[in-house]
């Protein structure tokens, strides 16, 4: 997050992805700084980069980044 927020004060302008270790749980805090995230495993069967998209955490993934939002 240090450095997310860091190149977010030096580019308030620009948009500003996180690309790593967004989950579930950290959705929320990364939304508050990015204006947006890449997503792989969290979003996979059993949390599996390997596995299919999970249709069940992919909503839930979402619903926890719209209400950060």
């Amino acid at each position: 997050m240090e450095d997310l927020e860091a190149v977010k004060v030096v580019l308030p302008d620009i948009p500003v992805l996180a690309n790593t270790g967004v989950k579930h749980d950290t959705v929320a805090e990364v939304m508050r700084v990015a204006n947006g995230c890449i997503v792989g495993s969290s979003l996979k069967v059993d949390g599996d980069t390997w596995n299919a998209v999970d249709p069940d955490r992919a909503r839930d993934f979402m619903d926890r980044a719209k209400a950060a939002r």
